[in-house]
């Protein structure tokens, strides 16, 4: 009975993540990077793939104009 269980939580949670890819394949198809995000799954899947991305420290290495 426990390894039924197991299987229809691995089952369940293999077609969540399925079911995220593809959500995220269609945002990202669709997604013109030179404008900004037009909804959710767009600015999501720009924050997957690394389009935001803060840096919250200075670093000594960057250059500074002033």
């Amino acid at each position: 009975m426990i390894a039924i269980v197991f299987v229809a939580l691995a089952f369940a949670g293999l077609l969540g993540g399925l079911v995220y890819l593809w959500d995220f394949s269609r945002a990202s198809r669709r997604d013109a990077l030179f404008l900004p995000a037009p909804d959710g799954r767009a600015r999501r899947a720009r924050r997957v793939t690394g389009m935001y991305v803060r840096d919250y420290a200075r670093g000594d290495d960057e250059l500074v104009g002033r």
